[in-house]
C-alpha cells in the first residue's frame, strides 16, 4: 500500500491540506511543510488560532470556539465538494479530529484523512488521561522541547507566546470529545509521533478505533514531542503518499 506511483499524478485531484498547530503554536512552525514539491497535495494551509478574538469561561465552549474557527476556516477556504486532508499536531490533532467529525457527521463533506500528530485519542480524555494546566508553564514548555531559541532569548516575544500558551492550555483542558460509532467515524487516520514523547501514552493507543474506521499508518520517530524539527524532510513525502492512497481510494 506504501509504494510510490511513478506515473504523473491527476492534476484534477489533487487535495488541500489543512494544519491546524500545537497550544502557543503559530503557522510559521509548519512552514516547512510548504516546503517540499508534492504531487499529490496541491495546498498546504496553516491555521492561526484568532485567540484574540476568543473568550474563556471554564466550559466546554472555551475548547469548542477553537474547533468553531478550525471548520469555518476549512469551509472558507476550499470549494464545494473539493477533497481535503486535516493535520492536527498536539492540541492541534484534537482540533483536526473534531473539526474533521463536525465536516463529515453535520455538514455532509467529509475529510479523506486526517493526520495526528503528537497527541492520544480523543476518547482518553473519557477514560482520564487529560492534559490539566501546568503550573509552571514555562518549565513545562522546556521539557516539551520545540521552542526556537530565537523566542527564549526575547523577552517580550516569549512573553506573548506563554500568554497564547496559557489561553490554549486553558481551553484544552476544558475539552469534551465527541463520541462517535460505526460510520460516524473518521474514515482513515495516520498517527504520527516521537518514541520520546512524553505527552503520547501507548496505553491509550488502542482507542484510535474509536475514532477512525481504519489506520493508514502508525509511524513513531526519534525525537520528542517536537520529533518532526529533526525529520522534516520525511514529513512532507509521507503526507503526499497519504494523499496518493487516498485519492485513488476515492476515484
Amino acid at each position: 500500500m506504501l509504494d510510490h506511483i511513478h506515473n504523473a499524478p491527476d492534476r484534477s485531484f489533487r487535495l488541500k491540506l489543512f494544519c491546524f498547530p500545537h497550544a502557543g503554536g503559530f503557522s510559521l512552525y509548519y512552514a516547512f511543510l510548504r516546503k517540499y514539491e508534492y504531487r499529490h497535495l496541491d495546498k498546504i494551509l496553516v491555521f492561526d488560532y484568532p485567540r484574540n478574538n476568543f473568550t474563556f469561561n471554564g466550559t466546554p465552549d472555551d475548547f469548542q470556539q477553537y474547533v468553531d474557527a478550525a471548520i469555518n476556516y476549512i469551509q472558507g477556504n476550499k470549494e464545494e465538494d473539493e477533497p481535503f486532508l486535516l493535520f492536527g499536531h498536539s492540541m492541534g490533532a484534537y482540533i483536526a479530529c473534531e473539526a474533521g467529525l463536525a465536516m463529515q457527521n453535520k455538514y455532509g463533506k467529509a475529510p479523506l484523512g486526517v493526520v495526528v500528530s503528537g497527541q492520544n485519542p480523543p476518547y482518553s480524555v473519557t477514560l482520564g488521561k487529560h492534559q490539566e494546566m501546568p503550573t509552571d508553564l514555562y518549565a513545562f514548555a522546556k521539557r516539551l522541547g520545540g521552542v526556537p531559541q530565537k523566542i527564549l532569548d526575547n523577552k517580550q516575544m516569549c512573553e506573548k507566546l506563554y500568554r497564547f500558551a496559557e489561553a490554549d492550555m486553558k481551553a484544552v483542558a476544558t475539552y469534551k470529545p465527541t463520541l462517535a460509532s460505526g460510520d460516524e467515524r473518521l474514515a482513515c487516520g495516520m498517527l504520527l509521533h516521537g518514541a520520546d514523547d512524553f505527552i503520547v501514552d501507548p496505553a491509550y493507543y488502542c482507542h484510535w478505533d474509536k475514532t477512525f474506521r481504519k489506520i493508514f499508518m502508525d509511524k513513531v520517530f526519534t525525537g520528542d514531542h517536537f520529533y518532526f524539527n529533526n525529520h522534516r524532510d520525511e514529513i512532507a513525502p509521507l503526507l503526499d503518499n497519504f494523499a496518493e492512497v487516498l485519492s485513488k481510494e476515492t476515484k
